[in-house]
């Protein structure tokens, strides 16, 4: 326990992780500090199975509602979901399923962007702190040979420049690079179920369109 009471300076810890994430900052702007930082509910709380089974238990909804009163009526699901409420709505709002299906790709693809500039964010930290801690360590290197004289502070150059390079080399492979690893396996499993849930949809628009049980452009009482 006193091993790792020594391990520990607050003020070092505070220059070496603000350090590699202010460097990171500048290299994606405010904008992805601010959505990497944000995006921690997520990595605590995102469950992609869970979504999945939700989004397909209201694809059902859908499909019913599709089958029973026709497309112009899907907007009333109430869909736990809400990617599946915002397709429904989108599939209510638009009568041709080239709209439907260019806003389906739009919206994924800006999904996919934002999730790739967080997950960009941290693999970049984890790329940055090891620098960041040998910048310490040179630091420390530099104040020991200055001090060479005096071997009373040769101590505490000494900690430092180990410190720095110990810190750069946590934060980069204990944090920064399993919350990268995380927000990737999370962005692979909920876009893949989204896909197929758009291509699901898409077939089911095509299949009533094909049947013609209501004309597009002729909207049903939906009551």
């Amino acid at each position: 326990m006193q091993a790792i009471v020594e391990l520990c300076d607050p003020l070092v810890l505070a220059i070496v992780w603000l350090g590699a994430i202010a460097v990171v900052g500048l290299q994606e702007g405010s904008g992805g500090l601010i959505r990497s930082f944000t995006a921690w509910h997520v990595l605590l709380r995102a469950d992609p199975v869970r979504d999945a089974q939700m989004a397909r238990q209201s694809l059902h909804q859908v499909e019913a509602v599709m089958d029973g009163k026709g497309l112009q009526c899907v907007d009333q699901v109430d869909a736990k979901s809400a990617f599946v409420a915002r397709a429904a709505a989108c599939l209510a709002r638009h009568e041709d399923v080239r709209e439907f299906s260019r806003w389906a790709g739009a919206d994924l693809n800006d999904r996919e962007a934002r999730h790739n500039s967080v997950i960009r964010f941290w693999m970049a930290v984890a790329d940055v702190a090891p620098a960041i801690g040998m910048v310490g360590t040179i630091i420390g290197l530099v104040r020991m040979f200055q001090d060479l004289n005096d071997p009373a502070n040769l101590g505490s150059a000494m900690a430092l420049a180990l410190l720095t390079t110990f810190y750069g080399l946590v934060l980069s492979n204990l944090i920064a690079a399993p919350i990268a690893q995380r927000f990737l396996r999370l962005s692979t499993e909920e876009l893949k179920w989204q896909r197929i849930l758009t291509d699901r949809l898409i077939a089911l628009v095509q299949k009533s369109q094909t049947r013609g049980r209501h004309a597009l452009g002729q909207r049903p009482i939906c009551a």
